[in-house]
Protein backbone atom coordinates (compact mmCIF):
# COMPACT_ATOMS: atom_id res chain seq x y z
CA UNK A 1 0.00 0.00 0.00
CA UNK A 2 2.94 2.41 0.61
CA UNK A 3 4.12 2.46 -3.06
CA UNK A 4 5.20 5.49 -4.78
CA UNK A 5 4.00 5.76 -8.57
CA UNK A 6 6.18 5.58 -11.00
CA UNK A 7 6.24 8.44 -13.41
CA UNK A 8 7.88 8.15 -16.88
CA UNK A 9 11.09 9.66 -17.75
CA UNK A 10 11.33 13.39 -18.41
CA UNK A 11 13.03 13.64 -21.50
CA UNK A 12 16.53 16.04 -20.93
CA UNK A 13 16.66 19.34 -22.69
CA UNK A 14 19.42 18.36 -24.64
CA UNK A 15 17.35 15.35 -26.47
CA UNK A 16 14.44 18.46 -27.00
CA UNK A 17 17.23 20.61 -28.96
CA UNK A 18 18.58 17.85 -31.31
CA UNK A 19 15.37 16.69 -32.40
CA UNK A 20 14.82 20.68 -32.96
CA UNK A 21 17.67 20.76 -35.03
CA UNK A 22 16.45 18.05 -37.69
CA UNK A 23 13.54 19.86 -37.90
CA UNK A 24 12.30 22.47 -40.72
CA UNK A 25 10.06 25.57 -39.58
CA UNK A 26 7.87 26.69 -42.16
CA UNK A 27 6.37 30.26 -41.16
CA UNK A 28 2.74 30.98 -42.39
CA UNK A 29 0.72 34.46 -42.72
CA UNK A 30 -3.14 34.26 -42.50
CA UNK A 31 -4.86 37.34 -44.44
CA UNK A 32 -8.17 37.76 -44.24
CA UNK A 33 -10.55 40.21 -45.75
CA UNK A 34 -12.71 42.73 -43.77
CA UNK A 35 -15.81 43.14 -46.10
CA UNK A 36 -16.42 39.47 -46.80
CA UNK A 37 -14.29 38.00 -43.97
CA UNK A 38 -12.77 35.46 -46.17
CA UNK A 39 -9.74 33.97 -44.81
CA UNK A 40 -6.33 32.84 -46.85
CA UNK A 41 -2.94 31.23 -45.84
CA UNK A 42 0.44 32.10 -47.25
CA UNK A 43 4.01 31.58 -47.11
CA UNK A 44 5.49 34.42 -44.66
CA UNK A 45 6.79 37.26 -46.24
CA UNK A 46 9.59 39.57 -44.72
CA UNK A 47 7.76 42.70 -43.46
CA UNK A 48 4.55 41.07 -42.75
CA UNK A 49 2.96 42.11 -39.03
CA UNK A 50 -0.21 41.38 -37.18
CA UNK A 51 -2.56 43.50 -38.33
CA UNK A 52 -0.67 45.28 -41.59
CA UNK A 53 -2.98 46.49 -44.36
CA UNK A 54 -2.40 45.08 -47.76
CA UNK A 55 -3.26 47.59 -49.76
CA UNK A 56 -1.53 46.15 -53.27
CA UNK A 57 -3.80 42.88 -53.05
CA UNK A 58 -7.24 42.13 -54.34
CA UNK A 59 -9.49 40.13 -52.14
CA UNK A 60 -10.30 37.24 -54.51
CA UNK A 61 -13.90 36.88 -53.59
CA UNK A 62 -14.99 40.33 -53.27
CA UNK A 63 -13.16 42.16 -55.40
CA UNK A 64 -12.27 44.65 -52.95
CA UNK A 65 -8.79 45.92 -51.52
CA UNK A 66 -9.35 45.62 -47.60
CA UNK A 67 -6.71 42.92 -46.42
CA UNK A 68 -5.05 42.46 -43.47
CA UNK A 69 -2.79 39.69 -42.05
CA UNK A 70 -4.44 38.38 -38.62
CA UNK A 71 -2.21 36.11 -37.79
CA UNK A 72 1.40 34.97 -38.28
CA UNK A 73 2.34 30.96 -37.10
CA UNK A 74 5.05 28.90 -37.28
CA UNK A 75 5.29 24.51 -37.85
CA UNK A 76 7.36 22.67 -37.33
CA UNK A 77 8.03 19.52 -39.59
CA UNK A 78 10.69 16.48 -39.91
CA UNK A 79 11.75 17.09 -43.43
CA UNK A 80 11.35 13.34 -45.63
CA UNK A 81 13.73 11.46 -46.84
CA UNK A 82 14.46 11.68 -50.41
Amino acid sequence: MSDEPQFPQIPSLGDALIRKKKMEESKYSIIKCKSCKVKNERLFQEGDHVFKKLTDEICSSCKKKALYISEIFSEWKIPKKK
